[in-house]
């Protein structure tokens, strides 16, 4: 039986490919006792990165591909990758070499000591300073508005044992964070530090947008504080209206440009109340309209399932 299967979602990542291979190859060398499997999952690339799949499959049996049908991201083809894997254990790693390869053998020993799920939490961060704030401003936001608690310094890698992967793919639902949906799932948990190397070649698929939308997803797919901010605050505002009016009224000051100011911030306030309802309706509408969160385009390998099993999240 497999023991390990490491998981890697892609996006234009063929120069980094070949690399990827030979440190994942490098690492389990250390561990000859271990049985494992690279799934790697080709998320809608536009180079050549699924030729090197197919090749990397045919000449090693413990490779093997999914193609999806077009760019669904990171954390789609990741759950993809968990609906694959047949390992009793399952590592994702970074494409682009960020993930070190000296995390597996920690990562293993934690979960064969216990834990189900297993996080690396980034100790040292060698990005530039606009984006360390952003990621601790990410985090601080996350862990202000949802119930998981995470480093400050961000989560990017986890292992999880068979029956926190059976969790996770009898889990429903589109527009998530995979790592809100893992912390949220419980079982034994533990957190590694690791230093997060730069990246060695090729641009990050990462962009601001992303970012944007897995903050959304991770606030909007898992709690509804938001929402239930909306009462306190609109109540707050509502009482500093009538404040400023009253005191306005009283003082004989401009009442007008009191309450031109007062006006706006009311609507300011609508405004964003109705775009937060906005956000839980629509994750509702995508939920009812029951549309596949990924479908595979192809595979290459020794498949673990069929195309159809992984069109969609089992409901």
């Amino acid at each position: 039986m497999t023991e390990l299967s490491l998981m890697v979602g892609l996006l234009n990542e063929a120069e980094n490919l070949p690399q990827l291979y030979r440190a994942v190859t490098g690492a389990m060398e250390r561990l000859p006792q271990v049985e494992w499997e690279l799934v790697l999952v080709d998320d809608g690339s536009t180079d050549n990165s699924w030729e090197i799949v197919r090749s990397l499959a045919s000449s090693d049996p413990r490779v093997r591909g999914v193609r999806l049908a077009r760019n669904y991201g990171n954390h789609a083809a990741l759950l993809a990758a968990l609906r694959s894997v047949r390992g009793k254990y399952a590592m994702n790693l970074a494409a682009d070499l960020q993930t070190p390869a000296d995390l597996i053998p920690r990562f293993l020993e934690s979960c064969r000591t216990g834990a189900d799920l297993v996080f690396g939490a980034r100790r040292h961060r060698a990005d530039g300073a606009m984006d360390r704030f952003f990621a601790r401003s990410f985090y601080a936001a996350m862990n202000w508005l949802t119930p998981q608690r995470m480093p400050s310094g961000g989560i990017d890698v986890f292992m999880a044992r068979r029956s926190a992967i059976d969790a996770i793919n009898r889990q429903s639902g589109r527009n998530v964070s995979i790592l809100n949906l893992l912390m949220s799932l419980g079982f034994r948990q533990s957190v590694i530090e690791y230093d997060r190397p730069v990246r060695s070649r090729g641009r990050s698929k990462w962009t601001l947008a992303k970012k944007i939308r897995l903050f959304a997803d991770g606030i909007f797919a898992y709690n509804a504080r938001p929402l239930r901010l909306c009462f306190p605050v609109g109540l707050l505002v509502g009482l500093l209206g009538l404040a400023g009016l009253a005191w306005a009224l009283a003082s004989g000051g401009a009442i007008a440009g009191l309450v031109l100011s007062a006006g706006a911030v009311l609507l300011g306030t609508q405004l964003l109340t109705t775009a937060l309802l906005g956000e839980y309706v629509y994750r509702t509408f995508e939920e009812a309209a029951e549309r596949p969160v990924w479908l595979v385009a192809e595979e290459t390998g020794a498949p673990a399932h069929s195309s159809n099993e992984v069109s969609r999240t089992s409901r």
